[in-house]
């Protein structure tokens, strides 16, 4: 039988959720993993998550994908002008988004399905910008979520360093996720050019806020590009470091 997908909306939000292969069979409860961008990183390594789960080498738990509205404006912060001549502007809604996901979305899952819902089970994962605002749901939302997973997050965005500075993550409860390519924005000129530089100064930053090893990774790809690929590549590390299990790989060294 293939893998299968619950397909939802819940006022606007469309989400896809994958439950475990043993749901329902022993009343059993699942931590839950919401993902940013519909769950790309989460269909794209399908198949090899099933092998993972079902040999027990990733813990079991349930997977929400959730769907931007519009992602420049969903997942940032703060407003800011386009960084690209032509493209988009960002729209700094990441507050509207949060609250929705943290008062109507995550209420709405643990209600109909059997979830784990203390802040330690419940983990918040994206890449790039989907990675800025899961950084961000740390500080809004502490109580919420306590799994936080950066896929090469944003951290080239004006102001989140300092934002991180003047704000220590409350360390009660997190573990932090993080992991970058070292090509990515490589060949940028604009912000974006820093991606690298500024994911190993976030890392710095967490440490001197007396985060640690046990509650804080961070890893990299020499090779890496700012690409879905890699994202996807690293999504099955991240659930293993995040919520237990044996060796999912591949894994790069300790990049702190």
């Amino acid at each position: 039988m293939g893998i299968k997908y619950i397909h939802i909306e819940i006022h606007g939000w469309k989400l896809t959720i994958r439950l475990p292969f043993s749901y329902g069979t022993e009343h059993r409860r699942f931590p839950v993993a919401y993902l940013q961008d519909e769950g790309s990183v989460m269909k794209h390594t399908a198949n090899y998550l099933d092998h993972l789960f079902r040999s027990q080498q990733l813990n079991e738990l349930i997977l929400v994908g959730v769907a931007s509205k519009d992602r420049n404006h969903d997942y940032t912060p703060w407003p800011l002008p386009e960084v690209t001549p032509g493209a988009p502007s960002f729209g700094g809604g990441g507050d509207d988004y949060l609250r929705a996901l943290a008062e109507e979305i995550k209420p709405y899952i643990d209600s109909h399905y059997l979830t784990l819902q203390e802040a330690r089970f419940t983990g918040i994962i994206g890449y790039s910008l989907g990675g800025l605002i899961s950084l961000y749901a740390s500080y809004r939302y502490p109580e919420v979520f306590g799994r936080i997973g950066l896929l090469s997050a944003s951290f080239w965005y004006e102001g989140i360093l300092d934002y991180m500075r003047d704000h220590p993550v409350d360390r009660a409860g997190q573990r932090i996720y993080m992991y970058y390519g070292e090509l990515e924005g490589c060949y940028k000129t604009n912000a974006q050019k820093e991606m690298a530089g500024r994911s190993r100064a976030a890392h710095q930053l967490l440490l001197e806020q007396g985060f640690s090893g046990g509650d804080l990774l961070l890893e990299c790809d020499p090779q890496g590009t700012h690409d879905l690929m890699f994202f996807s590549r690293q999504f099955p590390p991240a659930l293993r470091w995040l919520f237990g299990g044996g060796e999912a790989g591949p894994v790069r060294g300790n990049a702190g």
